[in-house]
């Protein structure tokens, strides 16, 4: 049984501040978490709401008693699961994701293009490792990058606003130039597909990007995998309505380790297909062409039909 713990009535509500990591546990009158210690407060929406039916937060001393529940132990698949909300599609599986600085030596923060509309791109405010919004103000010039298919995009554009209902976001100004630079030669796509390595250890992974040579892959942190490994990767494509079993032999090209902030029990590995047969090549092919047929979007032209500037292009 799970020690008592004990919340008290909310106070101090001016620390609840939209944009900054929640300082303390908000909890309702029936004692259900609303919104944990560290997590962000994304709008003056999620603020009323906690405000409004907040009613103990944690740390003060007790008016109502609730049981604490023992820390769960993660499983592979929960570590895999908790990926699907920033790899996910139908999250930010077909967004495009830049970064952005606000100079050339200044540490690079993310944020995903949501659309393009009248000419301004439009995208979620960027944020920090810790999960704080990053200041920005309207008029300045920042440092942008992204990659698409197989060149890197890079450019400045002024932010014209930033805003923070119905969710923080900002307002930039089309870029009239952009460099471009080609720098691989197979297209990739983001994907999320589940699947198992095997060869050494047998885990579950998901793929997060593939190409008809090689892809990424996140797995418990716990596994451990080296460079230069042989592995087999299982998954199953769709595919013209068709499904494929496939188990494709790889070499383990990266060992990027848990290098997502958000997922730190995430652990990434680059892949290098090895001897593929001529079927597994073109449903390799067809799936990522589908893919990314799907991403891609007005950014995608914007930024490819801009006067080129600086960087060359590779052939």
């Amino acid at each position: 049984m799970g020690a008592m713990t004990e919340v008290s009535p909310l106070v101090e509500k001016e620390k609840i501040v939209v944009g900054k990591p929640l300082p303390f546990s908000v909890f309702s009158g029936d004692s259900k978490l609303l919104l944990a210690e560290g997590r962000m407060v994304e709008s003056e929406r999620a603020r009323a709401m906690l405000i409004q039916n907040g009613v103990f937060r944690s740390g003060e001393p007790a008016r109502v008693w609730h049981q604490e529940q023992p820390e769960k132990k993660l499983t592979a698949e929960d570590i895999l699961a908790q990926l699907r909300k920033d790899y996910g599609h139908g999250q930010n599986g077909q967004r495009f994701v830049v970064t952005m600085a606000p100079t050339e030596t200044h540490e690079a923060y993310t944020a995903w293009v949501l659309g393009i509309h009248d000419q301004t791109m439009i995208l979620t405010a960027p944020v920090k490792p810790d999960g704080s919004f990053v200041g920005v103000t309207p008029g300045q010039t920042w440092l942008c990058r992204t990659f698409q298919v197989t060149s890197a995009f890079r450019f400045r554009a002024t932010i014209l606003k930033a805003a923070f209902e119905p969710f923080p976001h900002l307002h930039l100004e089309i870029p009239k130039q952009v460099e471009k630079r080609k720098v691989r030669g197979r297209p990739r796509a983001n994907v999320f597909l589940p699947g198992k390595i095997v060869g050494g250890v047998t885990s579950p992974c998901v793929v997060i990007d593939l190409s008809v040579g090689g892809g990424r892959i996140a797995m418990d942190s716990a596994t451990d995998l080296q460079r230069g490994q042989e592995v087999v990767l299982q998954t199953q494509i769709e595919l013209m309505e068709y499904k494929f079993d496939l188990a494709l032999k790889c070499t383990i090209a990266g060992v990027f380790g848990p290098s997502d902030p958000r997922h730190p029990r995430a652990a990434f590995y680059g892949l290098k297909f090895e001897a593929l047969s001529e079927l597994e090549s073109l449903v390799l092919h067809g799936y990522v062409s589908g893919q990314l047929a799907v991403e891609l979007n007005s950014l995608w032209q914007v930024l490819a039909s801009a006067s080129p500037v600086g960087g060359s292009e590779d052939n």
